[in-house]
């Protein structure tokens, strides 16, 4: 596991906050990021390193509340709330890795809360789908989570959404999956109104846009996290278990297994939250024991929050990221964490830290937004590197116009989860020596020789770009040589 430097956004004046990214599978160099506070919106074709400003002049006004998602065509989707007092939801459409969107949709639903989209298969060939989930009435005592999707068959090419169907239960802070046959699973908090203990229900769609309909609840688990849990660290914005979802779809070992992530505490007075995963390989019917994310002493007293989960399709392995405030004496300023798991989600890797230096909502610039961290932040993860996304202001890159202790600015990480380096099937055939490597995004795979290995001398021979594929190297064949390849 490695963590690359940490990258300022937007380098912005103005706080940002409440995140969402994206890497983009047609190109694992392309991202995209947003966030709701000041709906700064950048994209990315370097992995990361240069970001530029999304042309969002074809949209309407927005206030936030903002989730992205590409598929595997390179449609990228971003969906947000739009201006109150309706607070429609808006789905938005770039086919230019983010470089400027267009208004694909808009919903009926006013009054709406924490929107979420995903993309995955459609159980037809060839045709892929997209999914969002939103609170309906969110103000109201009747407020029920909605579900729409529709057909992508290639990219721009968008069907019309479904008509929303409502869950029976009323539920918020939820989010949504796509398995490997195009079936749906939403997952959400209920009640939605009080700090716990509380139930995190779903529902699954079977066949996803065919004919079925979700069927009914089904309570996955308790949690003594209800929706408003004022902490330490986000005492105005309060916390709320923050249930996530990621189905794998990679063809992998654990292909069909869905996981299942959340937070939970002792009791509804305890700060102590931690961060757990469960699993299920029958749609989310059952579920397996409960795997604590954090690594920090169990009873600690140290506040982690706002998780997030996601998967790469190309390895299986899933990512988890979260504010964390183990090294906090007063349990009130952050680190951005994340570990990975790569057998299931039966273990996960010793937990690292990911941003370079720790950060406050309790500073003067802005305690007084009412905001703190936001409800959310923001996971990639595609081709064995994942993208963190949050709010930071620690000023550890040195460009936060604000200064450390100023406004948050929205930052980002390149994690990279290395497989080992094994040269595979080695073979010579018709004079040419040909090796497989197992890549992730964003390296290079260099096929390398030397004529002896005492002293040696080691010749590049060719190189590959990776893409969390197997690639096979091939060059021709020296009367004596050894070989090896080389990651940079």
């Amino acid at each position: 596991m490695t963590v690359g430097p940490n990258i300022n956004i937007t380098q912005s004046l103005g706080n940002n906050a409440e995140e969402c990214i994206a890497i983009n599978p047609a190109n694992p160099a392309n991202l995209f990021a947003s966030e709701t506070y000041l709906l700064a919106t950048r994209y990315s074709f370097d992995g990361g390193i240069i970001w530029s400003n999304s042309n969002l002049s074809a949209l309407p006004a927005s206030i936030g509340d903002v989730s992205t998602a590409f598929d595997t065509f390179g449609n990228l989707f971003l969906i947000r709330l739009d201006t109150t007092p309706l607070s429609k939801v808006d789905v938005c459409l770039s086919t230019n890795g983010g470089a400027s969107f267009s208004l694909l949709y808009e919903t009926d639903a006013v009054d709406a809360d924490q929107p979420t989209i995903a993309t995955g298969p459609s159980a037809v060939a060839g045709q892929e789908s997209v999914w969002i989930i939103y609170t309906t009435l969110y103000s109201t005592t009747t407020n029920k989570l909605a579900v729409q999707g529709a057909s992508v068959t290639g990219l721009g090419a968008i069907g019309s959404f479904s008509p929303p169907e409502m869950t029976v239960n009323n539920g918020d802070y939820g989010d949504v999956s796509i398995g490997p046959n195009g079936q749906v699973l939403v997952v959400y908090e209920n009640p939605n109104n009080n700090i716990g203990p509380a139930t995190l229900r779903m529902n699954l769609d079977a066949d996803g846009l065919g004919p079925g309909l979700f069927g009914s609840a089904i309570s996955a688990t308790t949690t003594q996290v209800g929706s408003f849990v004022p902490i330490p660290a986000q005492p105005q914005r309060d916390v709320d278990a923050e249930a996530g979802l990621a189905w794998d779809r990679s063809g992998g070992p654990h292909n069909g297994r869905v996981y299942f992530l959340y937070t939970d505490r002792p009791n509804t007075s305890s700060a102590d939250t931690d961060i757990y995963v469960r699993y299920s390989d029958n749609n989310g019917s059952t579920w397996s024991s409960r795997v604590r994310v954090n690594d920090d002493t169990v009873g600690n007293g140290k506040s982690q929050f706002l998780p997030r989960i996601a998967l790469d399709q190309t390895t299986g392995n899933i990512a988890v990221s979260f504010y964390d405030c183990r090294n906090s004496v007063s349990n009130n300023t952050v680190e951005l964490w994340a570990t990975a798991s790569t057998d299931g989600g039966q273990t996960f890797l010793p937990n690292f830290k990911v941003s370079a230096g720790s950060s406050s909502a309790l500073v003067t610039a802005i305690a007084n937004n009412g905001f703190d961290f936001g409800d959310y932040a923001g996971l990639a993860f595609h081709a064995g590197t994942f993208y963190p996304c949050w709010a930071d202001n620690s000023n550890s890159t040195g460009d936060n116009p604000a200064g450390a202790g100023g406004k948050f600015d929205m930052y980002t990480a390149r994690v990279t989860v290395m497989p080992p380096l094994l040269m595979l099937n080695p073979r010579l055939t018709n004079a040419t020596f040909h090796a497989t490597v197992q890549t992730v995004a964003m390296k290079t795979y260099f096929l390398e020789s030397t004529p002896a290995l005492i002293n040696p001398v080691w010749s590049s021979l060719t190189s590959v770009s990776g893409d969390g594929t197997l690639k096979d190297l091939a060059a021709s064949a020296s009367s004596q040589a050894f070989y090896r390849i080389r990651a940079q």
